[in-house]
């Protein structure tokens, strides 16, 4: 078993517009680990024709992440990763459940969100994403991102690199 993937590993799952990737290439700076980004993978992926092949979108974002995650195993790494909005929700609950039992071992999955109030971080993702965020309201309220997060992290109008650096201290606190 990979301990370092599973300990030291950085995942960020969250709405769209909610800082993922900006957190994760400021993470990516301050450590020097490893960065992927799942939506680019699952871009890529969908423009073979991959996706096509799935009887439904869990299916293929559960794909994405097994198929990401056992390259990461078989190739020994770790580092970060910044999940698109939609690989941390589920309508289906036993794709859910794969997905869930996957990312178990992980101890360091952080759901970052721009702060407490659900109104105000909808707006503020709103305003901020260059995506489609029409989902972010069911992402909010959807249990998945809550079930597989171990930590999360409110911006609260923080600099993305307070974010980094408070990620990176709970990270080496839960190593000790």
């Amino acid at each position: 078993m990979n301990k370092k993937l599973y300990n030291e590993s950085i995942i960020l799952i969250g709405p769209s517009g909610a800082g993922k990737s900006t957190v994760a290439e400021e993470l990516h700076k301050i450590t020097n680990m490893p960065r992927l980004c799942l939506d680019q993978i699952a871009n890529k992926a969908r423009n073979t024709g991959l996706k096509s092949k799935f009887k439904s979108v869990d299916e293929f974002n559960c794909y994405m992440i097994s198929k990401v995650l056992k390259q990461a195993q078989e190739n020994n790494m770790y580092g970060i990763v910044d999940f698109g909005a939609g690989h941390s929700v589920y309508d289906d609950t036993l794709i859910f459940e794969e997905v869930k039992s996957m990312l178990e071992p992980f101890k360091n999955i952080i759901l970052l969100l721009p702060c407490e109030d659900e109104k105000r971080a909808l707006d503020i993702m709103k305003n901020r994403s260059t995506g489609d965020t029409r989902d972010n309201k069911k992402f909010l309220e959807s249990p998945c991102n809550k079930e597989l997060a171990t930590m999360i992290i409110y911006e609260n109008d923080r600099q993305p690199s307070e974010i980094a650096e408070e990620i990176i201290s709970c990270v080496k606190e839960k190593q000790e």
